[in-house]
């Protein structure tokens, strides 16, 4: 078509053969002859908007982005209003990494054609290359609801999905695209990408072979499958593989024998976790355990004499106190040990961090001294802590948390150690003379169990928790699907038979809920079919239970959303798991134990004023959680209020915690000064 009615009839020709050139030449993919056509035509006819339009199109497949641009904003220039030019000069901006430019295209598209599935995904690609992923997913839903069957509308929401954490939708999307193209290798790379994501590894091979038998040597393929195979593999020893399964007495057996064979330190902390861990230990057992390996393995004839120490003895001066350990940048580090650095008083602490794992960067702002201990021996971290007249050390790895310097430690290069953080369990070795808990886990006269002197924390916590400000959550999904699920996140060693037998027994009484399991363990195949087989021996469905393996912090706090009553474990009940549970809006059914094991999760839901999710024993934990089950709207109020509630919980108050947490350190040191006077 000829645009310049003052062409006359020979340059007419000359244009309209030109022209056909220029289409037959992009035709058969001759780019660079499609641009020269059109230039012919363009000299004979520079108002030729078709003309610039192929040009502009054929410059952006040879990757002259530059020089597409310009070509097509000139085609725009002539009709405003073209769709097509729009298009393609956003896709060129696109390329060119003009998000905002590309994005004021796409909407101008989207004006003149609203009801176009691929005006919306275009809006939607471009939202999603700026990281706009809750404004993308509009767009794409847009999509979607306009044209069902656009294969890319679905691929795209499953990638918005993906990068919101929402590994659930995320697939959900990508099994409505892989009904369209089952062998469409962005589909099965990405449904694969999810699967891992979500420790499902063994589900996501499968998919990733497909890829390769289509497409041999294709990198993501091959990387993923490589990075699935491996943990695949179940490197534990028999009795870890039955203790990280819950079936602790059978741990504890094979522990024992190989204790007897072999009374090494490593064989003796396995023992004792399965001691933390089993139904038929209690805490006075810990206590003995304890000093069993304090007998085996310390040397406490060979301890220092207190007057051995140069440490100044004023009661009231500032005090130097160092904390070791490997995880103060973790997760929970993050939100626990940091805010806690940030605010302690530096006029009465000046504190050491002795750090053997990553993190650095983080930590060494927020203390007084900074000290590296990765590549250091014991020996030489044993004359660093006395060349720093350490007062108090806090521990917060403990003995069973590996690797550790607890060896050093056994030699007692501060003259106060405190057990603290980790475990609220006794040491059990003299050389942590103080512990420091709370009133809730170590109740009065419950000390006789332990080695150390117990001080306790004024309220029912061990530690302040800061996440910032409470989530904005959804509301419950039972709201929707129609059916509750309960769920739990915990490690499975602490999901031993009788917490199963617990959780059949409550879908039993609640017939059309789902059971939501998430852990580390459940990343074998083997070992979901072992809880699928337990269940449907007591009638209970497969299709009843979700199971996945580890997922990343987001990812895992975004899996919560599918969940609307947390499950504690017993005897020994959850601490993150419950914190980060709550904070998320879900209600946590927990049993206030026996011992402090039991008493974790009932500190915090007492801390924050939710004694009624406290149970007296098994039936009244299943009573409360049928009960809780049949109020939705009880549940929706939590979620919408159990952040907030959170927040103003002593758990969330960092400032007081870190006053009452120095307050008990003075104590301790003046305690250490009264008990060890001369004539003492």
């Amino acid at each position: 078509m000829i645009n310049s009615a003052n062409v006359g009839g020979n340059i007419q020709q000359d244009v309209e053969a030109h022209w056909a050139n220029a289409v037959s030449f992009f035709e058969n993919g001759q780019i660079q002859e499609t641009i020269f056509a059109c230039q012919q035509v363009l000299e004979l006819d520079s108002g030729h908007f078709e003309a610039l339009l192929l040009a502009g199109k054929a410059a952006r497949q040879l990757g002259q982005h530059r020089m597409a641009e310009n070509i097509l904003r000139a085609a725009l220039n002539l009709r405003p209003d073209s769709v097509e030019g729009g298009r393609e000069l956003g896709a060129t901006l696109m390329s060119l990494k003009q998000y905002e430019q590309s994005l004021e295209c796409y909407r101008q598209v989207l004006k003149l054609q609203p009801t176009s599935a691929q005006a919306n995904l275009d809006v939607a690609t471009t939202l999603f290359d700026m990281c706009w992923y809750k404004e993308a997913l509009q767009y794409c839903g847009n999509a979607v609801e306009l044209q069902p069957n656009l294969l890319v509308a679905h691929i795209r929401m499953g990638m918005i999905y993906y990068r919101l954490d929402d590994l659930h939708r995320s697939l959900e999307c990508l099994y409505l695209a892989y009904k369209m193209a089952p062998e469409e290798p962005n589909v099965l790379n990405l449904m694969a990408l999810a699967k891992i994501e979500l420790g499902l590894h063994d589900e996501a091979v499968p998919m990733l072979e497909q890829v390769l038998a289509h497409q041999p040597g294709e990198a993501f393929a091959v990387a993923h499958l490589l990075e699935a195979r491996n943990a695949m593999q179940e490197r534990a020893s028999v009795k870890e593989v039955l203790y990280n399964s819950g079936m602790v007495d059978e741990a504890e057996k094979l522990a024992r024998d190989d204790l007897a064979r072999d009374d090494s330190v490593e064989n003796h902390n396995f023992l004792l976790k399965c001691y933390l861990a089993s139904a038929r230990h209690s805490a006075h057992d810990l206590f003995l355990g304890g000093r069993e390996w304090a007998r085996m393995h310390e040397q406490e004839d060979a301890l220092p004499n207190p007057s051995e120490f140069k440490n100044k003895r004023d009661p009231n001066r500032r005090l130097r106190v160092g904390i070791v350990g490997d995880y103060f940048a973790g997760v929970i580090g993050a939100y626990t040990l940091i805010p806690f650095f940030k605010l302690y008083d530096r006029s009465r602490i000046e504190l050491f961090c002795y750090n053997f794992g990553p993190g650095g960067e983080y930590v060494r702002s927020v203390v007084d001294r900074y000290r590296d201990i990765s590549q250091m021996s014991g020996e030489s971290f044993f004359k660093l802590v006395r060349d720093d007249v350490i007062d108090i050390m806090l521990d917060i790895n403990g003995r069973i948390r590996t690797p550790n310097h607890f060896e050093t430690l056994l030699r007692q290069p501060a003259p106060i150690q405190v057990n603290w953080y980790n475990l609220p369990c006794t040491v059990g070795v003299k050389a942590f003379n103080y512990a420091i808990s709370d009133g809730y886990c170590i109740r009065e006269g419950e000390e006789t169990d332990y080695v150390e002197k117990v001080f306790r924390m004024p309220t029912s916590t061990i530690c302040a928790w800061d996440m910032g400000e409470p989530p904005v959550v959804p509301p419950p999904p039972c709201l929707e699907n129609g059916y509750v699920t309960f769920g739990c996140f915990a490690d499975f060693f602490k999901i031993g038979e009788g917490v199963l037998e617990a959780w059949a027994a409550l879908l039993k009484r609640v017939p059309d809920a789902r059971l939501y399991l998430k852990s580390n363990n459940l990343r074998l195949r083997g070992e979901r079919e072992r809880v699928a087989a337990f269940f449907s021996a007591r009638g209970i469905a497969p299709e009843r239970l979700i199971m996945e393996g580890l997922s990343t912090f987001k990812q895992m706090k975004k899996c919560y959303e599918w969940m609307d009553i947390a499950l504690d474990t017993f005897p020994y009940s959850s601490g993150s798991t419950t914190i980060n549970a709550l904070w998320q809006g879900i209600p946590v059914i927990a049993i206030e134990g026996a011992d402090w094991r039991g008493r974790s999760t009932a500190a915090v839901l007492a801390g924050a004023q939710l004694d009624e999710f406290i149970a007296r024993d098994v039936g009244d934990y299943v009573d409360k959680a049928c009960a809780l089950a049949a109020d939705p709207a009880r549940l929706a109020e939590l979620r919408a209020t159990l952040g907030k509630r959170m927040a103003a919980s002593p758990q969330w108050d960092v400032k007081s915690f870190a006053r009452n947490f120095e307050s008990r350190l003075r104590m301790i040191w003046q305690d250490w000064l009264k008990a060890t006077a001369t004539g003492k």
